[in-house]
């Protein structure tokens, strides 16, 4: 069982990366609404347990369009090209 389990949602849009719902512990969920311009989503994750020394860090796509275009007025802007221009999913919490 984990001592410790940590994630935050990742979206990326026009705008770059935005931080959505997370999990803090001792806190709990703090849910928030995904960015309708959203062209995807990813959990990046951190888990601590009694069994595994260190944190155990993890990041997963969890949402992509399947048309795999963003196309939100007035921008006209691919997956690919938003994640050329930002970069890779923030692996902070």
């Amino acid at each position: 069982m984990a001592a410790r389990m940590e994630w935050t949602e990742w979206h990326l849009t026009p705008r770059g990366w935005e931080r959505g719902s997370t999990r803090v512990q001792g806190r709990g969920n703090n849910w928030t609404d995904e960015p309708e311009d959203r062209a995807m989503s990813f959990v990046y994750k951190e888990v601590e347990t009694s069994s595994a020394p260190g944190v155990q860090r993890s990041v997963e796509e969890t949402w992509r369009p399947r048309d795999k275009e963003l196309k939100p007025a007035p921008l006209s802007n691919s997956t690919e090209e938003l994640l050329e221009r930002y970069g890779a999913c923030p692996e902070s919490l």
